[in-house]
């Protein structure tokens, strides 16, 4: 939300980090008006037209910028553009809701529909951060971008922006521009996902990056290249790239030579470790990804290598993921990810604000500042002292709006003379099974606070649709959970995990007799129900439902198991509280929902205890365990979006 008119809102959280300082300041407060920040000090006072949002244990930083995103589902190049084009809109609400208040999308290989996602963000119509965009990756026939090639060798239907020669490129970055570019992102190099050639292959000559580079100047557009290797790299930095993507093979002297010429690295150090970390897992891999394990494979040694250097370096390190390669929701694990390969804390923050800010060319973000554009993320804790408070946002705010929380009224109220410091765990002292359960406790709140189904059931708005969208998610979600209960109960076989895996998995196979009784009342029979979701969202909920029965240690699947039983009965209940005096409500539906109770039932509350002890003691990391649980979020949205109707 805006403050209303004519109000400013003062933020105070714990601690303010500027974007540029080696760390954070205490006791500092935040005024926003109009959009952008109107002043920074202790004791800031509140006016009449002031309102107030105190953040408690919060680190307040400038919003974050991922410099390398792929919104659109590249699973999706050859379906129908408006649906490929929809799968960003969960997307983007994600990651805005994570703190990233800007994003830079290099691309898709067909189709610049990330020009339009950006204007419909711009004009409100969908919910995400800001888009400067490159509509297309400019690839080579048999280069990174040539996404098809079966296809076009067969049939003469290629999906790629494929160009070539001096003259073909200098007409592709015209069409780019003509498309509405922010950027012209082209593939210097192969790539691990490449169908035909390899990452450590050079895509174009000098001349033709030359051709690129000159006439996206002369459209006053900078360039991204897609790079690995020393050749790639010099060649793009002597044509005048602004950045180098990737960059992986890099060795001391080409960063130097990226240092003197001003240009920056954007690493994705995280979509590398993603797929390294899992080459011998077979079941993530299956016959589409058999090449990318294959390149991965290969060049695992000097990958490893590669991604030690550039921390050693003055090189500008713009922070940016490659999310879409991984899920979306786990681009801030780029910030461990860029610890764990020798940066520090401030530069790898430092990358994600005031650095990524200088290379997009937008010093109105980025830093924390009078008259900067007011994107600001409070996040749980201090992410200098501990980096996994990256995800961890609990208030974020977009040109002056608060995305996060749902809108909700704040109050002007007076600050208390001396704010209580945090409670500080004592260093070394991980958290227990006890505390990891407490510490779940807000994000169960923020989960259900504001839930769109409840608030039209209170106003009696709620209809025979969206029961019937209830039954619909129900069913095609505990298919999932049917199987992943199953798979975690073989793949921890002990009995403390296995009696509480057990026992959600026939608390489920019970429910799902009332759920049958609820389908006709909503005017569905068992062939309405499709096996696989229809709609996008859902269908990620599946999916990522799915991936904890496949990958989750036993104490990071029973906090899951909790949160999730915990949010959906605290929502089940008030659907069932504020429904059940309504005319032509669906019965059975309301029973089916009833049957879940109001938490979750004793068995799973003591069981969760006893598997987390269980895991914790067997080496399972407590960050790792409620950082899992915080993903929940990822679900609740699209989840009750669906239900909602969109």
């Amino acid at each position: 939300m805006h403050a209303p008119a004519g109000r400013d809102i003062l933020l105070r959280p714990d601690r303010v980090w500027d974007g540029v300082a080696e760390k954070p300041v205490d006791g500092l407060s935040v005024l926003v008006h109009d959009g952008r920040i109107a002043g920074i000090g202790h004791d800031l006072p509140a006016g009449p037209a002031t309102d107030v949002l105190d953040m408690p244990g919060c680190t307040l930083l400038p919003g974050f910028i991922d410099c390398h995103v792929h919104l659109l589902d590249e699973a999706a190049e050859t379906a129908p553009a408006a649906y490929q084009t929809l799968t960003a809109v969960p997307v983007l609400s994600a990651l805005l809701r994570r703190g990233f208040t800007t994003v830079r999308d290099l691309g898709s290989a067909h189709l610049p529909l990330n020009v339009s996602l950006r204007r419909a963000v711009e004009d409100g119509l969908i919910e995400g951060p800001r888009i400067l965009a490159a509509p297309n990756i400019l690839s080579p026939r048999g280069g990174h971008g040539d996404k098809q090639p079966d296809l076009a060798l067969r049939y003469g239907h290629r999906v790629g922006t494929l160009a070539e020669g001096v003259e073909g490129l200098r007409r592709a970055v015209r069409e780019q521009s003509r498309a509405g570019a922010d950027w012209i992102k082209f593939a210097g190099s192969g790539g691990f996902s490449s169908p035909v050639d390899a990452p450590t292959s050079t895509a174009y000559s000098s001349e033709e990056m030359r051709a690129i580079v000159s006439t996206a100047d002369d459209l006053g557009i900078p360039c991204a290249a897609h790079l690995f290797t020393d050749r790639a790299i010099l060649r793009a930095v002597e044509a005048g790239v602004r950045s180098v993507e990737h960059g992986c093979f890099a060795t001391p002297e080409t960063y130097r030579v990226m240092e003197k010429a001003g240009v920056f690295l954007v690493p994705t150090h995280y979509a590398q470790t993603y797929f390294l970390d899992r080459l011998d897992d077979d079941g993530f891999w299956d016959s589409s990804t058999a090449t990318v394990r294959e390149n991965y494979r290969e060049h695992a040694e000097a990958l490893r290598e590669g991604l030690l250097r550039p921390a050693r370096t003055n090189v500008r390190t713009a922070f940016g993921t490659d999310a879409g390669m991984f899920p979306h929701a786990e681009n801030w694990r780029e910030f461990p990810a860029l610890l764990a390969h020798g940066y520090t804390a401030p530069r790898a923050l430092r990358a994600a604000t005031c650095v990524a800010a200088d290379l997009l060319g937008r010093p109105d973000l980025g830093t924390i500042t009078a008259g900067a554009t007011a994107d600001l993320v409070a996040l749980e804790g201090d992410p200098f002292r501990d980096i996994t408070a990256t995800s961890r946002s609990r208030y974020v705010l977009q040109g002056g709006r608060l995305v996060v929380p749902a809108p909700a009224t704040v109050q002007a109220v007076p600050r208390p003379a001396a704010a209580r410091p945090s409670p500080r765990r004592p260093e070394g002292h991980p958290m227990n099974a006890e505390e990891l359960v407490e510490a779940m406790k807000p994000d169960v709140e923020r989960f259900v606070s504001g839930n769109r189904i409840v608030e039209l059931a209170r106003t009696g708005e709620i209809d025979t649709e969206h029961f019937k969208r209830i039954v619909l998610a129900e069913y095609q979600c505990q298919e999932a959970e049917l199987s992943t209960y199953a798979l975690l109960v073989s793949r921890h076989r002990h009995e403390i995990p296995a009696t509480l895996f057990s026992f959600i998995l026939h608390t489920i196979a019970t429910a799902r007799g009332l759920l049958r009784e609820a389908t006709s009342s909503v005017g569905l029979t068992g062939g309405d129900i499709p096996q696989v979701p229809v709609d996008q969202g859902l269908f990620r909920v599946v999916r990522d439902l799915s991936w904890m029965g496949a990958h989750a240690g036993p104490a990071e699947a029973a906090l899951y198991l909790h949160t999730d039983l915990s949010t959906w009965c605290t929502l089940f209940a008030d659907i069932v509280s504020a429904a059940r005096r309504l005319p032509d409500v669906p019965r059975p539906v309301l029973t089916y929902l009833e049957s879940w109770g109001d938490r979750p039932p004793p068995e799973v509350a003591e069981g969760t205890l006893a598997v987390l002890e269980y895991g914790l003691a067997r080496g399972e990391e407590p960050d790792r365990v409620l950082h899992s649980a915080r993903q929940l979020g990822v679900i609740v949205e699209p989840y009750w979006s669906y239900v909602a109707g969109g």
